[in-house]
């Protein structure tokens, strides 16, 4: 088999095995209370955690590497050696446009097809590109999202072209109810609806239409990812030879060349461009050229790195470095939080969660209900395509927590229904699990049946899924239009048990513009957006309770120290924690039986990157990698580990057989706590 067959036999198995991958990204069922925890079989995020740029731009953002990210390594290293055949090989949008490629066109044939496969001096441009979406990200903000091919591929098909594709398919199967097996095989379990889906279906088919002009347009351009390919590419052991005595200059290499990298005998080839499609090598009539490892020594036959100039590089780092300031000038993180912007469960605040967000649009294909939806001008411009939840769509399910098992870079955390504590989970005042709330519903009166009209409904009681419920029902005597009489039952939201689901909203029997509304005021996420002065002002309970963690139980109450008082409680070493950004450290005392006794201390930074300054100031000789947040250690007696902006310490005072194993259990009940 020639080595452009296997290429192509490559392309289409990565492909298919993308489709498949993006296909799964649902839920096929229907969630029922007691339910075991519905896990994802399929590994649906595995080609966005295999993704340098986006490990790069989340390593930048968050000064950390969140959990799966180090499968980039994956293509990362074979691109040290090889140079870019992920671009030519495995990138489903990549391949996506080659296909588009290949289809002939009066604006690339002939002469025109060879002179266009030229490299030219605009190809450069999406290396400024990565240095401004790089510098973006280290900025804080992860805009690189709206590039990356694989996100950019992710979001297009899963929320414009197959929910197209659905609605075609569904429309021509619909008659023939004989084949159901067929609509089954290839036909998504519900119908969704994306708001935006049009204008992100237009620049996705605007990004395939363009290699009717120019094959991988696109790639050439405008790619980060290929950039960074590209420039890892420099250090690649395989090059091209090039034999020019051979040459009797049919141009047939350039032809079907896809990368622009000037494969030709007479000019230098690009090696930073080249796509590795082998297509120049077996077009060639004369084996003018070659592939091989440890090429001959460069000389003005190759360039080995991308044909950069400083005054452009500078450029594009102060593109990045201003991008940020300009998009946030009027709607920027310190003004008044936008009412609809209602985020995911577990979503971390506005700041961290945009650092990490890259608007790939797993969390909602996966939604079970359509409800979390691409955002326009909610978040800002900043915020574009970010998701956020539109109960009047969807509402979010109380047993769901598939956005969090999807999310590749952790702006959504992992939890699990009873951490939700939604629906079957005591939660709220005068129990030890708070739930994770999304916003607060609102009444208004003067379109509500019952209060404007009269008229009995209690569709939002009925829907409201929290225990106990948020909404409940005062009996009224009302007068209606004829002068009689009457009682009926007026709904009132109970703030505490509210959790901003939006199931009411959703059914709502007012339909143009719902009596009931869900906004963001009173999130789990944020601190200042409340509506009650005792949960704003109240620390969330960080500590397990009795009976979180097996064996543990609490010893003594929670002391609190702000970082004006740390002295007082890790005197002569206050300093380590102030220079790396602590707002405040709380501590608690614990009894693991009659065998250990143990105190453990969380603090909270200004940003992750302070948790990760102190993480990785601690020593590391003697110790033990362990799966506790974004990094652990375990010392045996004592166990550090970091999550977002908390770093945590558990010191046992009894050095017993079961200390460690202890340890660790309790680290993972103060780690679930932490996800709220």
């Amino acid at each position: 088999m020639t080595l452009p067959r296997l290429r192509r036999l490559s392309q289409t198995l990565f492909l298919a095995l993308f489709l498949v991958l993006l296909c799964q990204t649902e839920f096929r069922g229907s969630f029922q209370p007691g339910e075991i925890e519905f896990r994802l079989p399929y590994p649906v995020r595995a080609f966005l955690e295999t993704d340098p740029l986006v490990a790069i731009a989340n390593a930048l953002a968050t000064r950390a590497l969140y959990r799966g990210l180090l499968w980039s390594l994956a293509i990362l290293i074979p691109t040290l050696i090889l140079g870019r055949f992920f671009c030519g090989w495995i990138c489903p949008l990549g391949t996506l446009n080659h296909l588009v490629g290949n289809i002939r066109s009066d604006k690339k044939s002939g002469r025109q097809r060879i002179t266009s496969n030229r490299y030219k001096p605009w190809q450069t441009f999406k290396y400024y590109v990565l240095f401004a979406m790089l510098l973006a990200a280290f900025l804080g903000s992860a805009l690189v999202g709206i590039l990356d091919p694989i996100a950019l591929a992710v979001r297009s098909l899963a929320l414009s072209i197959l929910p197209s594709w659905n609605y075609a398919l569904n429309a021509l199967l619909e008659p023939s109810h004989g084949h159901s097996g067929l609509r089954i095989a290839l036909l998504s379990f519900k119908q969704a609806h994306f708001r935006q889906g049009f204008l992100l279906g237009v620049i996705f088919l605007v990004i395939l239409a363009l290699n009717l002009r120019i094959t991988r347009l696109w790639c050439r351009a405008l790619c980060p990812l290929g950039a960074l390919l590209g420039l890892a590419s420099r250090w690649s052991i395989l090059g091209l030879e090039k034999h020019p005595a051979h040459c009797d200059d049919c141009n047939r290499c350039l032809l079907h060349c896809q990368g622009g990298d000037d494969p030709i005998p007479g000019v230098p080839w690009r090696k930073a461009e080249c796509h590795l499609c082998m297509n120049c090598v077996a077009d060639c009539p004369e084996s003018g050229i070659q592939f091989r490892f440890f090429p001959p020594a460069p000389s003005r036959s190759t360039i080995e790195g991308a044909d950069l100039r400083r005054r452009k590089v500078l450029a594009g780092l102060a593109a990045g470095a201003a991008t940020l300031p300009l998009l946030r000038a009027n709607t920027g993180l310190s003004a008044e939080p936008h009412e609809r912007l209602i985020r995911p469960p577990a979503a971390l605040d506005e700041e961290q969660f945009l650092a990490r967000c890259i608007r790939c649009g797993e969390c909602m294909k996966v939604c079970p209900n359509n409800a979390l939806h691409p955002a326009l001008i909610e978040a800002g411009w900043e915020g574009i395509w970010t998701p956020v939840l539109v109960p009047r769509i969807g509402y979010c399910e109380p047993g769901c927590s598939l956005c969090g098992q999807v999310c590749p870079t952790g702006a959504v955390w992992g939890f699990t229904s009873k951490e939700k504590a939604w629906a079957g989970v005591p939660s709220g005042p005068g129990t030890d699990m708070q739930p994770i709330r999304l916003g607060t519903a609102f009444y208004d009166r003067g379109r509500c049946l019952p209060w404007a009209m009269a008229a009995d409904c209690i569709v939002c009681e009925e829907w409201c899924p929290t225990s106990p419920k948020a909404v409940y029902l005062r009996p009224a005597e009302v007068t209606d239009a004829t002068g009689s009489t009457r009682q009926v039952r007026q709904p009132y939201i109970d703030p505490e048990h509210c959790v901003g689901c939006g199931a009411c909203e959703f059914a709502c029997p007012v339909r143009d513009r719902p009596a009931v509304y869900v906004t963001s005021a009173g999130e789990s996420r944020s601190k200042t957006n409340q509506i009650l002065l005792r949960r704003a002002n109240q620390a969330v309970s960080w500590f397990p309770e009795n009976g979180d963690a097996p064996g543990w139980t609490k010893a003594g109450e929670t002391r609190l120290f702000e970082a004006v008082d740390l002295w007082k409680y890790v005197d002569g070493d206050a300093e380590r924690y102030l220079r790396a950004g602590v707002r405040r450290t709380l501590t608690s005392n614990y009894r693991y039986g009659d065998a250990v006794e143990a105190v453990a201390d969380i603090h909270l930074m200004e940003a992750p990157r302070g948790a990760t300054s102190i993480f990785e100031s601690e020593p590391s000789a003697g110790s033990r990698p362990v799966a506790l947040g974004d990094a652990g250690r375990s010392y045996g007696q004592s166990l550090t580990f970091r999550r977002g902006p908390f770093f945590v310490r558990l010191v046992a005072y009894q050095d017993a057989p079961q200390t460690e194993r202890a340890l660790v259990s309790l680290a993972q009940a103060i780690e679930r706590r932490l996800a709220r």
